[in-house]
């Protein structure tokens, strides 16, 4: 754009809306994408655990887990039970151990000490059983690898207000295959570091009640860390730069509004076969079809961003102790203190009538959590949390059912505080953005407006560089600028599927035994990564795209046979023993490496088209002077403003 002519309004957001959209069009991408991919992330934690692919759920497991417990967690202070959900089929177990300074201040582990359910109930601020999300926010360098990177903390141990601490909320709803898995005695060797002192974890087979020790895996989280925090810098470096590159992607939305007038009636366009015109319908179609969850989706994002992007708001409302508000936003507060033992042993009561009575209660979405404090003595607790609550409003907050762990007998449950409306706007804005307690066919919807969304953000690269190429086959050099956008675009979009593809080849293929195995799976994926922005360098652009889509598309359709022939559940297995998370997640890459052969076909067969040129008359040459001099021929003019004159002299003649 020239600034030194006049411009319209419309012009001059043209222009806003190409240099943001390509500037950071690349980091968009890869922020949608693993977005995406993390609608789904227990899932895809659980297809990189094939060691849980083989349990299945009879229905005892609320009863064999408080077995195990007792077997293997003899004299904790307290027990949490995540069941299986349409997301897990295993069970989460964690205990903590008694701690007396801990016993005696129930604040320092935030004021509540009863376990979480698994994805989908959002009873918790984060979903987690109290103990494992006591153990996640303590794990070092290997948990860094998986998203669990510890930020800024206050003395108590609290993360610090003010740095995205709603961004922090989307943890809430992890199921057991989301996790780590750790193995029943020594936690920290699965786990990747030192663990909070006193607490375990461990996964178990609901029908057989034995623990399965899985491997080590980044999952599903390094995806979802990596969406909002990067990955290498330090979190809140990482947050500043998502931040940035989702305040660019709204202006994009905003002025692409604008610029296309008719951007609705273009969206029943399409042209095959046209250039840059195809290229330009592909980038209003797929940016109108899902208009609403594009704005959403990027609103909230900022949102859950607002605190680190604004702390003014956070350090003027509590400026002494940021810790403060916190505790707060996940309402613990005013948590009720937790209840002592008695120091007299006493048996649990049985599981089975609790379970019927919460039946009652909830016939549609059943026990999702457990929560057992003070197992083994006179004052003991048992806790049932239903397993998904009905509004978003109030996070999903779910119903629970106090019980006396001795006698059986129904215990008044602390009353539950509504949120003002200002919270409760933003409770629904973070659950929309989070996919968070969405039943199978939201969540696929919210899936497919992400690939829509990253199909945007791609033909806006693509559309740049064709918008600008030489229309037919040229053998002159093209500009050093240009060739670095058509590197940085092979590089991002298609490199991205190569990368994404060799982290879950990678997963099945580094030992099991191999130590700090997850980092392995994250430095293949960056290496791999950077791979390709080589070989896009070094190959001529057409090739590249062919070479490198080509590629992306091998990977994925292969990963089902990797995962029958690596001990997974293939896909007879899954289908029929009706494990939709393993068989849902290789449709879904089947499905995506034949849409990449499709887009290869369709390199492969694009032939640049010339414009025609118009033909214009050829220009006189001037007469020289010979010729200005020699007498005129008897010639009829050339020109009607020659006759006048020539008549004349005729007459006068």
């Amino acid at each position: 754009m020239r600034f030194d002519k006049p411009r319209y309004f419309r012009q001059s957001m043209s222009w806003v809306h190409t240099w943001a959209g390509l500037l950071l069009g690349w980091l968009l991408f890869a922020v949608f994408v693993t977005g995406t991919l993390s609608f789904f992330r227990n899932e895809i934690t659980l297809w990189m655990q094939p060691e849980l692919h083989r349990a299945q759920n009879d229905g005892q497991a609320a009863a064999n887990a408080l077995r195990t417990l007792e077997r293997v967690g003899s004299g904790a202070q307290q027990w949490s039970i995540s069941l299986p959900s349409p997301r897990s089929n295993v069970v989460s177990l964690s205990w903590r151990e008694a701690q007396p300074e801990q016993a005696q201040d129930p604040q320092s582990r935030g004021g509540d000490t009863r376990g979480g359910p698994p994805q989908g109930s959002g009873a918790r601020a984060d979903g987690r059983p109290q103990a494992a999300r006591e153990a996640a926010e303590s794990a070092p360098a290997a948990a860094r690898a998986q998203g669990e990177r510890n930020g800024p903390r206050t003395a108590d141990g609290n993360r610090r207000a003010g740095r995205g601490a709603e961004a922090d909320e989307g943890g809430e709803g992890e199921t057991p295959a989301a996790r780590p898995a750790a193995a029943p005695q020594a936690p920290a060797a699965q786990g990747g570091g030192r663990q909070q002192p006193g607490v375990h974890r461990a996964i178990m087979d609901p029908a057989t009640g034995e623990l399965i020790e899985a491997r080590q895996t980044a999952g599903g989280n390094f995806l979802y860390r990596f969406h909002f925090e990067l990955y290498g810098m330090d979190r809140v470096w990482g947050r500043w730069i998502v931040g940035i590159a989702t305040m660019a992607m709204f202006i994009a939305l905003i002025t692409g509004v604008i610029v296309h007038r008719q951007i609705f009636r273009d969206f029943f366009t399409f042209r095959p076969a046209k250039g840059k015109r195809s290229w330009l319908d592909a980038h209003n179609a797929s940016g109108v079809l899902s208009l609403p969850f594009h704005i959403v989706i990027t609103f909230s994002g900022l949102v859950l961003l607002g605190s680190m992007l604004m702390p003014s708001a956070v350090s003027s409302a509590y400026p002494d102790d940021s810790a403060a508000y916190g505790r707060e936003l996940r309402g613990m507060a005013n948590a009720a203190p937790a209840p002592r033992a008695t120091g007299q042993a006493a048996p649990l009561a049985p599981i089975a009538p609790l379970l019927a009575e919460a039946a009652q209660r909830w016939p549609d979405a059943g026990v999702g959590s457990i929560s057992v404090t003070h197992p083994g003595d006179a004052g003991a607790i048992i806790e049932l949390r239903q397993a998904r609550g009905d509004s978003l409003a109030n996070r999903g907050a779910t119903e629970r059912l106090v019980f006396n762990g001795v006698s059986g007998e129904l215990m008044e449950a602390p009353p539950s505080t509504e949120p003002s409306t200002v919270r409760a706007i933003q409770n629904v804005l973070s659950a929309v953005h989070l996919g968070r307690f969405a039943s199978p066919l939201p969540r696929w919807l919210l899936f497919l407006s992400g690939v829509l969304g990253s199909l945007m953000v791609a033909s806006g690269l693509v559309l740049w560089v064709v918008s600008r190429a030489k229309d037919g086959p040229s053998t002159e050099p093209v500009p050093r600028g240009h060739r670095l956008v058509q590197v940085l675009n092979i590089a991002a979009v298609a490199g991205l599927m190569i990368a994404i593809a060799t982290y879950f080849w990678a997963n099945r293929l580094i030992p099991v035994e191999q130590a700090e195995r997850n980092l392995w799976e994250i430095r293949t994926f960056f290496s791999v990564w950077g791979l390709t922005l080589v070989h896009a360098l070094f190959r001529r652009h057409k090739r590249a795209w062919i070479e490198q889509l080509v590629a992306a598309g091998a990977l994925l359709t292969a990963l089902p046979l990797l995962n029958a022939f690596s001990g997974g559940a293939h896909l007879g297995q899954s289908l029929a023993n009706g494990q939709w998370q393993v068989a849902g997640f290789d449709l879904t890459v089947f499905a995506c490496g034949l849409l990449l052969f499709f887009a290869a076909r369709g390199v492969i067969r694009h032939v640049p088209r010339a414009r025609p040129n118009k033909a214009r008359p050829a220009k006189a040459p001037a007469p020289t002077k010979a010729a200005a001099d020699a007498p005129m021929a008897d010639t009829p003019p050339s020109t009607p403003a020659a006759a006048p004159a020539l008549r004349t002299a005729e007459q006068a003649g």
